[in-house]
């Protein structure tokens, strides 16, 4: 059976990944995190095109850095 996992869990999954150095590999956060490589990399994507959003609010994720990074 296929692990379900909440709007919030991927929005933040993908905050932690977009948010490491560089020297930290996308493996090591999907790792730390319990979950696939590849999983990580759809949620990232998804957020790209900002098809990812919350339940709470419905509001988009965006990856977006703003002008003070």
């Amino acid at each position: 059976m296929r692990r379900r996992f909440t709007q919030e869990f991927k929005v933040q999954a993908v905050e932690k990944a977009l948010s490491q150095c560089d020297d930290v590999r996308l493996e090591d956060v999907a790792l730390d995190l319990g979950i696939g490589y590849s999983t990580l990399q759809r949620w990232i994507a998804l957020a790209k095109n900002h098809e990812l959003e919350t339940k709470n609010n419905g509001s988009h994720m965006t990856t977006e850095k703003g002008p003070h990074d």
